[in-house]
């Protein structure tokens, strides 16, 4: 997974890397450029994709989540 650090403040956004570069990219910068605080429009985020992004792959796993809660709740009442 991919992360993108962008101060808002001075409109300047880093390219995709490791999170360990990421945080060590805004720590610098905030160093360098904000005296060590926080600038007001600060992003740090992830190229991770929600899964709700993808309504089938959401389908599939609550189709999964039922078929074995079901299975439990029938292993439950028969005993077997």
């Amino acid at each position: 997974m991919a992360w993108c650090y962008r101060c808002g403040t001075c409109d300047t956004t880093w390219g995709w890397m490791t999170k360990e570069d990421a945080n060590g990219v805004r720590a610098r910068h905030r160093e360098q450029r904000h005296d060590g605080g926080a600038p007001g429009q600060e992003e740090f985020t992830s190229d991770a994709q929600s899964a709700t992004d993808n309504p089938i792959a959401l389908l599939i796993t609550g189709a999964l989540f039922t078929f074995g809660a079901l299975a439990w709740i029938w292993q439950q009442i028969t005993g077997t």
